[in-house]
């Protein structure tokens, strides 16, 4: 499956749907309102080659950005899509996590890398 695609599945149960790619649209400004949303950055992709040619498989630098009204609830989040992430995307390997400061709310930020598809 497309990385994007994946992750985004994976996470949206998490915030009841409040995933974006990149970062909020105008049009959800208000449903993320005083509530946690995750933002996800796919950062490059690593195509995987053979002698044979592209295999249709890539693996994935993602930054995932978890904002919260609070630092606790921040954390939490961001712990609870760690697991979310382990339990049902295999191969995923962690770069680490860690708070980012954000002048209005809350941020934890984690670096990961998952497989996905191209075609």
């Amino acid at each position: 499956m497309d990385a994007s695609k994946l992750i985004k599945s994976v996470l949206d149960p998490l915030v009841e749907n409040r995933v974006y790619p990149l970062k909020v649209p105008e049009t959800a400004a208000a449903t993320v309102k005083g509530k946690p949303y995750i933002i996800y950055t796919p950062i490059t992709s690593i195509d995987v080659t053979t002698n044979e040619g592209h295999t249709g498989h890539e693996r994935v630098p993602i930054q995932i950005d978890v904002y919260a009204a609070t630092y606790g609830e921040a954390n939490d989040t961001m712990k609870l899509a760690l697991k979310q992430i382990s339990e049902n995307i295999e191969g995923t390997a962690f770069n680490g996590r860690g708070p980012f400061p954000d002048p209005d709310l809350y941020r934890q930020t984690a670096d990961i890398r998952i497989w996905g598809t191209i075609f």
